[in-house]
């Protein structure tokens, strides 16, 4: 039993950074939600309390088996043992935990960040897990450590609302880091950095136990802040917790901030790139420059079987031409079997008929791995801009104020060409002609994906946007609440350029005068070129408004964007809209700078 000599050194321990990690432990309270996390009914708020009911447990349970408190919570066993002395009444086989420990059989700890999922509300900006590594398994055969919320996305956009204010409940998982591989490696075609992390092998141990800890038990899922890369900071927390890692974000949790953070903190040892199965095959065209529009077709039909990899043995083609395409046929194999999920008979079948062919054509090409910038050197995800221009001849200034995360026009190395994320947003503009200062903009959130079609990849273009901006009306500008979606194709060169078409609709409701509300549809044209640190977008919007006054118009933008640092950048703009028949223009230069 504690007797009450102990009081002082219990206090002592139960304010410690290492329980209070234990326990997950910020502002007073746990960031456990599940009440059986806990043993004392006022442990979620009173980490003494939790510290004095564990050891009474601990001392006092009788169990011989894995219900023991001391199987059920192994971490903050380990950790009081080297702070007091507890005395057992029965020394319980902690069977199951032992088996789960030497499975894992942990020695070193990496953190994974995985590219963007623009198809998926909850991955749009990355995703962050841990990777459990024991001495001497291949890190395919480690164990993957994930916070993911238990929801169905299938829900559509009422997955993205019930996200955002915590109606889901999170739960971490430990399983085989293949399986991650194959889901967003393979399957959503994702592209990895593995990020080795300097931790004692103790540490990961004990991290190991904590999990144990945690095995169904749940914290609530914050899309924007208590996400799966906040999560997995506690469990960094209790690794080394001098780094007290989740006190650093609050409002909004970036994956790729908090691999920046880890970092500039010195215990990132080293990062290795495993590319996706799209991105490998990209990358053999691109090495590949002599292969043609016709053998990448071909190549295309030998991977989907329209055509017999035996085909190619007989036809009159120089020996490396053939390699060539049964090569680049066996990559783009691996990916569609994948994506459509076939059959591991019809699989093997189909793999070892195209593995023959290969073998009989004796070349063999030697693979250059593609020359990627690491998410954590690109530029950092918060915005700051100063503008000063002209609207429609009345002079103006604003200041641009952007959380997260990456824009079409920004500075594209460590993001996906192409790709737009932004939330949220607001721009103040001063008008000094009339003494005015307005809310220009509030966006909530902005998605655009022009992916890039191929022979081999056909994806579709889409872009959404909510928020409040100010527009033109008849005589002047007003606010308006703006909702726009579009779909559409994207053809051009990977980090070069881009020419997209989309049809587009825009809703827009007028705040102080609903009569002036309306709905603008027609088909967007967007143009994006790239020359070193130079982008420009031009974009051209031929729209049908329809209303209380229905007119044709457009509304076509230019911007220049010249990035002189990874973190800074000038940026001009110029807009030209034609609203009910009046042509209205606006010009702007801005300093923009990443924080």
């Amino acid at each position: 039993m504690v007797k009450l000599s102990f009081s002082s050194d219990l206090k002592k321990i139960s304010s410690s950074p290492e329980w209070l990690d234990l326990l997950h432990y910020k502002n007073g309270k746990s960031e456990i939600d599940d009440p059986d996390f806990f043993i004392s009914e006022e442990g979620k708020n009173n980490p003494e309390k939790e510290l004095l009911a564990t050891v009474k447990a601990f001392e006092n349970s009788t169990e011989k088996g894995d219900k023991h408190p001391v199987c059920r919570y192994p971490a903050r066993y380990i950790f009081l043992k080297k702070k007091m002395k507890i005395k057992l009444k029965t020394v319980p086989v902690c069977k199951e935990l032992e088996e789960f420990v030497k499975e894992v059989n942990p020695h070193s700890l990496s953190i994974i960040f995985s590219d963007a999922y623009i198809n998926s509300p909850a991955s749009m900006y990355g995703h962050t897990f841990l990777r459990i590594d024991s001495p001497v398994k291949s890190k395919l055969l480690g164990y993957a450590v994930n916070y993911a919320a238990q929801a169905d996305r299938s829900e559509g956009f009422k997955y993205y609302i019930k996200g955002i204010f915590g109606l889901y409940k999170g739960f971490f998982s430990v399983f085989p880091y293949y399986k991650k591989i194959f889901e967003y490696n393979n399957l959503e075609s994702r592209d990895l950095w593995e990020y080795s992390l300097d931790l004692p092998e103790e540490k990961v141990k004990l991290l190991t136990y904590h999990l144990w800890e945690l095995k169904d038990r749940y914290a609530y899922y914050y899309f924007f802040n208590k996400n799966c890369s906040y999560e997995i900071l506690h469990l960094i927390d209790i690794t080394k917790p001098e780094l007290n890692a989740v006190q650093n974000f609050n409002y909004w949790t970036i994956p790729v901030d908090t691999v920046r953070f880890l970092k500039d903190k010195g215990i990132i040892k080293s990062v290795r790139y495993r590319p996706s199965a799209s991105s490998r095959i990209k990358n053999f065209i691109q090495l590949n420059p002599d292969i043609t529009e016709e053998e990448i077709r071909f190549s295309k039909d030998v991977a989907r079987f329209k055509v017999s990899p035996e085909t190619i043995l007989k036809k009159d083609l120089p020996v490396r031409k053939k390699a060539q395409i049964l090569e680049l046929s066996k990559l783009i194999f691996a990916y569609y079997s994948i994506k459509e999920r076939m059959p591991y008979k019809e699989y093997r079948k189909k793999l070892l008929s195209l593995l023959r062919a290969r073998s009989k054509v004796r070349y063999i090409f030697h693979y250059k791995a593609e020359k990627k910038t690491p998410p954590d050197q690109a530029h950092k995800s918060q915005l700051v801009s100063l503008s000063s221009g002209t609207e429609n001849g009345k002079k103006f200034i604003s200041l641009l104020y952007r959380g997260a995360y990456h824009g079409l026009e920004d500075k594209d190395e460590g993001y996906i060409f192409g790709s737009e994320v932004l939330f949220p947003y607001f721009e103040i503009r001063n008008i000094p002609d009339v003494n005015k200062t307005v809310l220009n903009r509030l966006s909530f959130i902005s998605i655009k994906s022009y992916a890039l079609r191929d022979i081999v990849f056909k994806p579709v273009s889409w872009m959404i946007s909510a928020g409040i901006k100010r527009g033109w009306t008849e005589h002047k500008k007003e606010q308006f609440f703006d909702l726009n979606f579009g779909m559409g194709v994207t053809y051009g060169e990977e980090g070069k350029y881009l020419i997209s078409g989309v049809i587009k609709t825009e809703g827009e409701a007028g705040i102080k005068n609903s009569r002036q509300s309306r709905i603008r549809t027609g088909a967007e044209t967007v143009i994006l070129g790239k020359i070193n640190n130079l982008k420009v977008v031009f974009t051209l919007y031929p729209f049908y408004a329809l209303g209380e006054n229905s007119f044709y118009g457009y509304s076509t933008k230019l911007t220049a964007n010249y990035a002189f640092q990874t973190d800074s950048a000038l940026q001009l703009k110029f807009q030209l809209d034609r609203i009910f028949y009046k042509n209205r223009y606006e010009l702007s230069v801005s300093a923009n700078r990443f924080f």
